[in-house]
């Protein structure tokens, strides 16, 4: 419920943010994965690549809610994206850079 309520309480949203957030969401996405959830389904990936949950809380709320449970192999491919504010997929198919929330 913490999770749910915390977009609430985040700083105003600036109107470029607001613009590019409101072409997905009508309001900052908050994004609050189990935390069995794979390293693909957290930074996208797959066949065809998708976004995972860090794009998908783009200018919103990313909420790990029990991290202590979270595989250590899941938690490290979040390095990329802190450190560069996204990442890029490559696949033979397709290459697609995905934005983070920060």
């Amino acid at each position: 419920m913490l999770a749910q309520r915390f977009t609430t309480v985040v700083p105003a949203t600036p109107l470029a943010e607001a613009s590019e957030t409101t072409r997905i969401h009508r309001t900052r996405p908050c994004r609050a994965p189990h935390h069995t959830l794979s390293d693909i389904g957290l930074i996208g990936g797959g066949h065809v690549p998708l976004p995972g949950e860090v794009s998908l809380a783009h200018h919103g709320v990313l909420f790990l809610d029990a991290r202590p449970e979270c595989r250590r192999h899941v938690l490290e491919v979040l390095r990329q994206p802190l450190e560069n504010g996204g990442g890029i997929i490559a696949r033979a198919s397709a290459s697609v850079t995905l934005r983070a929330p920060w």
